[in-house]
């Protein structure tokens, strides 16, 4: 599996506005951009995801990070989605495969709260 494809994931934290006011702001986990393997789930993943109570679309597969979390955004292709879980691959360090589904709109964060890696 080829890791050719850059996402950005995004945490929803608080940060200080320019007059010090704390406000929700989605910032980036990592500088630049990750490379992930990406691929939509095939109708067979689609549906046992779907009896386990997930709506899956998408499967990424990235470096082994300790920060990834379910609920975390991913961008990727000028498209949003939601990680519903986290995949360690029976606990080694080497990748995880995070599953996603589609953001619906109300998940996707305004362009004023998106604010550059380790501000």
């Amino acid at each position: 599996m080829v890791k050719d494809k850059k996402i950005i994931i995004y945490n929803k934290t608080e940060v200080q506005d320019d007059i010090g006011n704390w406000v929700t702001a989605y910032q980036p986990i990592h500088p630049g951009s990750l490379w992930a393997y990406a691929r939509q789930l095939s109708q067979k993943e689609y549906f046992a995801a779907g009896t386990a109570g997930y709506k899956e679309d998408m499967q990424f597969t990235v470096n082994w990070r300790r920060d990834i979390k379910p609920g975390m955004l991913i961008y990727y292709r000028e498209t949003w989605y939601v990680i519903d879980r986290v995949d360690t691959f029976e606990g080694y360090k080497e990748d995880l495969k995070l599953f996603a589904k589609e953001a619906a709109q109300a998940e996707i964060p305004p362009a004023d709260e998106i604010v550059p890696y380790g501000r």
